[in-house]
């Protein structure tokens, strides 16, 4: 009568380190082929607590990208993380001037009231 025995051949073969370089400066932009890159979403001054994403998740690594391809007409669309740019730069001093400004409308009807 032949005994079925189970041998574990599991062996440990080291540990893998993946290690990505953060961007501290972020911005998030999405491009057309090779189309000029569209600024959509950048890191703020205050976040150094937090890990910023984009949700569907393009986290702020080199390389990080989705990317989709139109059937018909052959156009990949691309989102992507990449270095802040002069341009990231100056769209999140705007909008935080905006945020300012409606923190300051938002006072000033408050004080009248």
């Amino acid at each position: 009568m032949e005994e079925n025995v189970k041998v574990d051949s599991k062996q440990d073969l080291g540990t893998i380190k993946l290690e990505q370089k953060r961007l501290k400066d972020c911005e998030w932009v999405f491009q057309f082929d090779e189309d000029e890159p569209q600024v959509f979403a950048w890191t703020n001054e205050d976040m150094d607590d937090e890990s910023p994403t984009i949700t569907f998740t393009i986290d702020n690594t080199e390389g990080a990208y989705i990317s989709f391809k139109d059937k018909k007409t052959g156009k990949l669309f691309k989102l992507f993380a990449r270095e802040l740019s002069e341009e990231g730069i100056q769209l999140r001093e705007f909008q935080a001037k905006q945020n300012k400004d409606l923190e300051n409308g938002s006072e000033d009807k408050e004080t009248q009231s």
